[in-house]
């Protein structure tokens, strides 16, 4: 069964990572837990390297930087 990604290419999405403060070491000024990025999806792919099967989407945010997110961590615009 193949998983349908729910953001297609093109889509606008608003971007956060849920699990920035595990994942990252952040001190400072920042206020992590409502850092947000807006941009497009350029592509998608099956990640099998954490515990269970992820999507893995790669955004090109309007900061003009690719980033990428998993399918929790996009919503649309």
């Amino acid at each position: 069964m193949e998983h349908v990604p729910l953001f297609k290419k093109g889509s606008f999405v608003k971007c956060s990572y849920q699990h920035f403060d595990y994942y990252s070491y952040m001190y400072g000024e920042d206020d992590w837990p409502y850092f947000k990025y807006y941009g497009i999806v350029v592509g998608y792919e099956w990640d099998e390297s954490w515990y269970e099967l992820e999507m893995v989407y790669k955004v090109y945010c309007m900061d003009g930087n690719y980033r990428f997110f998993l399918e929790d961590e996009l919503s649309f615009v």
